[in-house]
């Protein structure tokens, strides 16, 4: 048992009560049986039958603890639940969703309470929650549920003193089986989970067809940037589909060949069965990370005894300079004799000593090659031109240093194009202007982006690229043989088939579809709400006319379930449906409900049984008709009232979580990545949108003809 976990339990002021969990069972399995199929009692049986409350509040809401003992590794760990009631009056902090709206749920009505669920890391046991410490992403667990059943797993984290007690794998096992105890009805959560600089749900959604969390039957939500499910799976199926012997085709002729058929080769002849796809090598590879140390060392030897398998076979030069090397060339060598000669004078550059520390050298030595690398959709000589009007800024104002908002003004009187000014101010430090270079650099006080211009030499910026080069080369692969760290083998060809590929861009843009899609949801389907005595039924609030009206473009809320006992009848329904409602949500504190419909809108009478015809359920779904809605609350949807607008250019029509900015003209909402404004960058305190500059340089224009 972790000793700090027992120290927990046994010093605690209060007695503590215990679950008992084994992270063999099912994750649809209860960790305890409770006798609601909602969640709004569920949790409150849970809270009053195994939790201890604690003697402090956070802001006034109650904190109850439970303790978890695992049967496996004999752990003990502390759950905490926050329950924040939310009141209208507390104006401390937001008390509508940012999660909901940003997963689409920014329609559903705003719930009365909402529950924090949180394994602490284990120097923090023991000290009290506060509000700023439950913000933190660094729990080992945090999930945030709505009294209505949705909510949001906010973070999961692993902790080195606790690895051989609590993997990252038990503990989302743990918070699967808790959801299915509670009976939650859907939980999203953003995957943002890595191993080393690896996106998981890249890696994995190559390797398996879906994320990590798609273990647990977390399934595709959204997509960032407009992206739908569709070319989320189309991009999962182009990456996972790719044939290893095409992959070494490809890589034939090039710096990386040898390593990368060394790599792929060992895996091949240590698996017992033949690896056809990136993933199927990607699945075994995955898998030969995961056995013993001795496992792995004997499979070694026998591929080694197999085919004279060399220990620290580092590949030589092959002659194309254009991809990563492992050796050292002669002129590389000599580089670095004169770098120990000339100590520090290799880095001084001829114009006013200026220093390339710190300096990016340009990726390319011309426009041509930065409209085919970067995919423009200009050609090289609007580029060119676009490039002599900033320079021709940059001498007006005798090379001063220019924030980005004064030189994109500043451009837009001989370039009317905004799309091409701020394409070129993204990337425009990564060519070579003649003997100048335009530099991107963020100003430490302001936060703002701000840019200078630069005249180099080209022999300096040609031994600083080499140093880079060959910094990254060293690093590129830390390994020395293929299966003795099989982590730095994935991650090669992470790095060199997923995010580069020889020649041709249709990988690395699938993967940018995978990365850009981090929205996933896992739901409950009505069916597992049912229980041997009782009935669970979902019951939707059917607004009036002037409500319908009023929020024309708003989809209906979700139905609220409502459990019932098998003879009830629909007189009974109706007292269990507003007795749900009222004790759910805000703005049916006083609603009434006069009528129970069918999804057809058809009217049933209220003397029949919910449950008829020979035993069968008749429906689970019904309308729900009334008055009381409370319409003058600011706490009526978790995405506010506020009317705004999302049509971005990338297709997005709603808020996905990525960073926006409003037009100053239309009020409409668009990405700044989408715009060529970096996060890093400040917002330009007047932004226009293509469509609206557009219009206003017409007008302008029509303005001058008049005169």
């Amino acid at each position: 048992m972790a000793i700090t976990a027992y120290d927990a339990l046994t010093e605690r002021k209060k007695p503590a009560k215990i679950i008992n969990f084994s992270d063999s069972a099912s994750s649809s399995s209860s960790l305890v049986d409770l006798s609601s199929t909602t969640f709004r009692d569920s949790i409150r049986s849970l809270l009053s039958d195994y939790a201890a409350t604690e003697d402090y509040t956070v802001h006034g809401n109650t904190v109850s603890c439970i303790f978890l003992y695992s049967e496996e590794t004999g752990a003990v760990f502390p759950l905490f639940t926050v329950e924040e009631r939310i009141s209208e009056g507390d104006l401390s902090h937001n008390l509508l969703c940012d999660v909901c709206r940003c997963v689409g749920w920014g329609h559903h009505y705003v719930t009365k309470r909402k529950y924090h669920l949180i394994i602490p890391r284990i120097d923090k046991w023991k000290e009290p929650l506060t509000r700023e410490t439950i913000k933190a992403s660094t729990h080992l667990m945090h999930g945030v549920i709505h009294c209505n059943g949705f909510g949001h797993l906010l973070c999961i984290n692993t902790d080195d003193a606790l690895r051989n007690y609590f993997s990252g794998d038990q503990i989302m096992h743990l918070w699967d089986r808790l959801c299915s105890t509670l009976h939650t009805r859907k939980i999203s959560l953003d995957d943002i989970s890595r191993k080393g600089s690896m996106d998981l749900r890249l890696l994995h959604g190559v390797a398996y067809g879906r994320p990590w969390f798609g273990k647990w039957d977390y399934m595709f939500s959204h997509g960032s940037f407009g992206i739908r499910k569709e070319q989320y799976s189309r991009a999962i199926c182009i990456l996972s589909s790719m044939e290893v012997d095409k992959i070494k085709e490809d890589f034939s002729g090039t710096r990386k060949e040898r390593l990368m058929k060394m790599i792929i080769n060992f895996y091949i002849e240590s698996s017992k069965t033949p690896l056809v796809t990136l993933s199927e090598l990607l699945q075994f590879m995955l898998a030969f990370a995961s056995k013993a140390p001795v496992e792995r060392t004997t499979a070694m030897s026998l591929v080694a005894m197999s085919s004279n398998h060399v220990s620290n076979p580092i590949p030589e030069d092959d002659g194309d300079t254009s991809d990563s090397s492992f050796t050292s060339s002669p002129d590389d060598q000599e580089e670095s004799d004169n770098n120990e000669n000339d100590s520090d004078a290799d880095d001084v550059l001829v114009d006013q000593d200026t220093t390339m520390v710190g300096m990016v050298p340009p990726k390319y030595n011309s426009f041509d090659a930065m409209a085919r690398g970067e995919d423009a959709r200009w050609s090289a000589k609007r580029l060119s031109n676009a490039a002599q009007a900033v320079l021709k800024v940059f001498n007006e104002r005798n090379n001063s240093v220019i924030t980005r908002q004064e030189l994109r003004e500043a451009v837009r009187g001989s370039i009317g194009d905004t799309g091409l000014i701020d394409f070129l101010l993204k990337h425009i430090d990564k060519v070579l202007i003649g003997d100048q270079i335009v530099q991107r650099f963020t100003n430490p006080e302001s936060r703002m982006l701000q840019f200078s211009l630069r005249k180099i030499t080209s022999p300096d910026l040609e031994r600083e690229a080499k140093k880079r080069r060959k910094t990254q080369e060293t690093d590129e692969w830390r390994s020395t043989t293929p299966g003795l760290d099989p982590y730095e083998d994935i991650l090669y060809l992470y790095q060199n088939l997923l995010l580069s590929y020889p020649d041709t861009e249709v990988y690395s843009d699938a993967s940018e579809v995978i990365l850009n899609c981090k929205g996933f949801v896992k739901e409950w389907p009505l069916l597992s709400h049912q229980e041997k005595n009782y009935l669970t039924v979902s019951c939707q609030v059917l607004p009036n006319h002037e409500e319908v009206l009023r929020d024309f473009t708003r989809k209906l809320p979700p139905g609220e379930l409502v459990m019932v006992p098998q003879n009830a009848t629909i007189r009974e329904l109706k007292s269990a449906a507003e007795k749900a409602l009222r004790d759910t949500y805000f703005v049916m504190e006083n609603f009434e409900v006069l009528e129970i419909k069918k999804k057809d809108l058809k009217k049933i009478d209220e003397t029949s049984g919910v449950k008829s015809d020979g035993n069968k359920i008749m429906m689970t779904e019904f309308l729900v008709t009334g008055f009381g809605l409370d319409t003058g609350t600011e706490l009526r949807y978790e995405g506010g009232f506020d009317d705004w607008t999302v049509e971005c250019r990338c297709g997005a029509r709603d808020d996905d979580g990525e960073r926006m900015v409003a037009c100053d003209a239309c009020k409409v909402w668009h990405h700044t990545k989408c715009h060529s404004i970096e996060d890093d960058e400040v917002v330009p305190q007047v932004f226009l949108c293509n469509r609206c500059f557009g219009d206003s340089v017409r007008s302008k224009k029509r303005c001058v003809a008049k005169r």
